[in-house]
């Protein structure tokens, strides 16, 4: 007589359970599981023994203590051969182990969760049950997502066994469940402590896609997505038409989100490389776009696209002409989204906003660690700013001060924004020197730097940038103040009849 084969079943997603149970049975399987599931087989009329009538020892402390016996982990963790041994045990070597956890992230994802209900909800046993099966996975073969159950069950029906490689894999998916199930753990008290950078740093992060390559065409890359990330966010966005989001797009995408999102006003942002080449706020959205496009159009050549209004027709038309790889929006209307699905080379996304990334930790990789801040950007206070020259700033400056500020965080550094009513004229990024930004955003905005208003991310180290900024025209000058040559600074915007306004806040974005 043949020995069947036994499979261990606990779990507390059942999905797809009892059509995959049905044909373990027909393939010769013998079923143990935990009373839950034991309850869903037998209502199935499905053959089982409960972990309990197999060990002899009840289910204890209301079901704490269910599958932590001997008789299992002898079960799972004996390696071939060691049958008499286990017999001294009164145990049987288990073939398969089915199992999946306690629903934790679900649980300590809704808003008012108790620290007794989050506890309730970390797993001990099926972990255990788990790990010691992928650590055995020369002989054991362990599932954890029903989404491999048909496979499971192919390999079994073909081979009268589990592949050495499929039982492998199934071992690494289970380490890396048990392992994410462990960071959520972790995560959640970390945070729940009042924290703000944790002891240590865990993540667990989902691959969303292989992507056709990285920056550059040699790289390869994919993208991952945090499960626990606040929503809307790159991850969840929707893509309405066009190729494959790539490695740039997404990066790009993140920071037109991020800037739209800014602005309560109806507003359009045209990104490049990361930086953004033009920002408006305007009452028509049509408007906004062609302003933003209009600040660099030769920068804008290729650009993301968002906005922070539905698209309709007449903005659509407005991007006539354009060549834009991407345009993020809250939606689109019926027949702006038909024109703009005439063009193969573009892609449509959709999102709902405001858009707000987590407010907790942002990281940059450096070769043997990471950098980790809080990405929290304090308020902007009018209220709080100060003139420090002769001439004062009008009091209509004070709103496209604000609106510069609200752009030049966004801006690499060293960043200089000139504006004139809320649109960008002019953008100086990503230069070593502060007075080189200056002269970048003036030779930009050309004749429109004129009576405008430059907004630097941090101090002016030396005059030179304010001689620049007169060069080009520009009326008011904020800046966060600091330097030990402010007053150098100060004296150059007399001397150029350029009013100069300290807002106490450095905005720098390396």
């Amino acid at each position: 007589m043949v020995s069947p084969r036994y499979a261990l079943l606990s779990l507390s997603d059942k999905e797809g359970l009892l059509d995959f149970t049905r044909g373990l049975h027909e393939l010769g399987f013998a079923f143990f599981a935990s009373e839950g599931t034991a309850k869903a087989l037998r209502a199935a009329d499905l053959p089982v023994k409960t972990v309990s009538e197999y060990t002899g020892q009840p289910e204890g402390l209301g079901g704490r203590v269910k599958t932590l016996h001997p008789r299992i982990f002898a079960g799972i963790l004996a390696p071939r051969g060691d049958e008499p041994e286990l017999a001294a045990w009164g145990a049987v070597p288990l073939d398969l182990v089915v199992a999946n956890l306690y629903p934790f992230e679900s649980v300590v994802a809704k808003p008012d969760v108790t620290m007794a209900e989050a506890i309730e909800n970390i797993d001990i046993g099926g972990v255990s049950l788990i790990r010691a099966a992928a650590k055995n996975a020369s002989r054991v073969g362990v599932v954890v997502r029903p989404s491999r159950y048909p496979e499971v069950l192919e390999a079994y029906r073909k081979h009268g066994t589990l592949p050495a490689a499929l039982r492998e894999a199934l071992a690494l998916e289970a380490f890396e469940y048990t392992s994410r199930y462990d960071t959520a753990i972790y995560n959640f008290l970390w945070r729940r402590g009042g924290h703000t950078l944790p002891p240590s740093l865990r993540l667990a992060l989902d691959k969303a896609a292989d992507l056709r390559y990285g920056e550059n065409p040699y790289q390869k890359a994919a993208f991952y997505r945090d499960p626990h990330a606040p929503k809307p966010n790159v991850a969840s966005l929707e893509q309405l038409h066009g190729r494959e989001l790539s490695y740039n797009n997404l990066a790009d995408l993140e920071a037109a989100l991020r800037i739209a999102s800014e602005f309560q006003e109806t507003a359009a942002v045209v990104i490049k490389h990361g930086n953004p080449s033009g920002v408006a706020l305007r009452p028509v959205l049509a408007d906004a776009y062609a302003q933003a496009h209009a600040a660099d159009e030769r920068s804008a050549y290729g650009c993301v696209v968002g906005l922070n209004r539905k698209v309709d027709l007449s903005t659509a038309k407005a991007m006539k002409g354009h060549f834009v790889e991407a345009i993020v929006a809250p939606d689109y209307d019926g027949d702006a989204l038909a024109r703009l699905r005439t063009r193969k080379n573009i892609r449509l996304v959709r999102t709902n906003l405001p858009f707000r990334p987590s407010p907790e930790l942002e990281m940059v990789k450096v070769s043997g660690g990471v950098l980790v801040q809080t990405s929290q950007y304090p308020e902007i206070r009018p209220e709080t700013f100060k003139t420090v020259t002769k001439k004062a700033a009008p009091p209509e400056a004070t709103a496209d001060i604000v609106f510069g500020m609200q752009v030049s965080k966004y801006v690499k550094s060293n960043s200089i924004v000139l504006v004139k009513d809320r649109v960008t004229v002019g953008m100086g990024a990503g230069q070593m020197s502060r007075v080189d930004s200056v002269v970048l955003a003036c030779l930009k905005a050309g004749p429109r730097a004129r009576e405008s208003i430059l907004v630097s991310d941090a101090f002016f180290p030396f005059r030179d940038g304010v001689d620049e900024a007169a060069k080009g025209g520009v009326s008011v000058i904020a800046q966060p103040g600091g330097s030990i040559r402010d007053a150098e600074a100060i004296a150059a915007c007399d001397e150029h009849g350029i009013a100069m306004v300290f807002t106490g806040l450095r905005l720098f974005r390396h």
